[in-house]
């Protein structure tokens, strides 16, 4: 009667979860195969083969390390990546400190300060295009009403700009959520051991070493890792922004694959661009849920 029952309980659990394994099959599991299938595969749609989409190996990954536009996309997608992640959690953990203060205002404060977070990323670029327009912004107003500026620049229009342009509107959107987490963390501290420090005569950088830091270390690789991962896989803002140009200036690795697949119609070039940004993302997300377990026992 017991194991009756155990295999009833075990086929009602079975039959619970069946919906979502059908559901991840579906939408994530064959989405990745395909397109590993296809990475090894002969995709170019304009040269199309009377042998289909035959097996082609390790092709299309040769031919993308042999291509300079992928170099290009690399070695831009690293910069905007280094530059972005590290600027974010520098402004974010800056702000979180500011906010961790008492100061008449500060709820006020902490409201306004996620607001560029929730702006959705379509609106933002639209009103950071108008800021950055080369005749009307007020981004070049201002820079050239303070005698900073001696004529307008095109800073989505030149390819020395348009690449840090970019990466403002990113740093701009993003350092609210490090910003959040960090004040978490802050906020749980123990006070405690700020009142025992202060006794000891630290001061408040020695605080802000000895005590904040070390206790925000796993909230802050956590984020940390967080960031990477979403940059790696980021594409609204530098499109939006430039669409990749001026003379692939902004062209991340998300565009390169875009462009591949939709205005080359490279199929199986791009796939294999994408599985190497999901090797990229799995390695990144181990790290994280490494870092998220020493968080945990922490």
């Amino acid at each position: 009667m017991k194991r009756l029952r155990i295999k009833s309980d075990t086929k009602n659990g079975v039959l619970f979860i069946l919906p979502l394994v059908v559901i991840l099959a579906v939408f994530l599991a064959y989405p990745i195969l395909k397109a590993a299938l296809m990475s090894v595969q002969y995709w170019k749609m304009t040269k199309p083969s009377a042998d289909g989409h035959y097996f082609v190996g390790i092709q299309n990954y040769r031919s993308v390390f042999q291509d300079d536009l992928f170099l290009n996309s690399a070695r831009v997608t690293l910069i905007y990546m280094v530059v972005t992640v590290f600027a974010r959690f520098a402004l974010g953990f800056v702000t979180a400190l500011a906010l961790n203060t008492k100061f008449r205002g500060c709820g006020l404060a902490r409201a306004l300060v996620i607001k560029p977070w929730a702006v959705p990323e379509v609106v933002a670029c639209l009103v950071w295009i108008l800021m950055y327009d080369i005749d009307y912004g007020i981004i070049n107003a201002i820079l050239s009403g303070a005698g900073i500026l001696s004529q307008n620049l095109g800073w989505l229009l030149d390819k020395n700009l348009a690449l840090p342009a970019a990466m403002a509107v990113n740093i701009w959107k993003g350092f609210p959520f490090v910003a959040v987490m960090l004040l978490a963390g802050m906020q749980s501290i123990d006070q405690q051991m700020y009142e025992a420090a202060t006794v000891d005569g630290a001061s408040r950088l020695q605080q802000l070493h000895h005590i904040t830091w070390p206790a925000l270390k796993p909230v802050s690789m956590v984020v940390f890792l967080l960031l990477v991962i979403w940059t790696l896989k980021d594409y609204a803002i530098a499109y939006l922004l430039a669409k990749g140009g001026p003379a692939h200036a902004t062209e991340i690795l998300t565009i390169y694959v875009q462009q591949s697949a939709f205005k080359y119609f490279d199929f199986g070039k791009a796939s294999a661009v994408g599985m190497l940004m999901l090797l990229a993302s799995c390695i990144f997300t181990g790290i994280y849920f490494r870092a998220l377990n020493k968080g945990d026992k922490a």
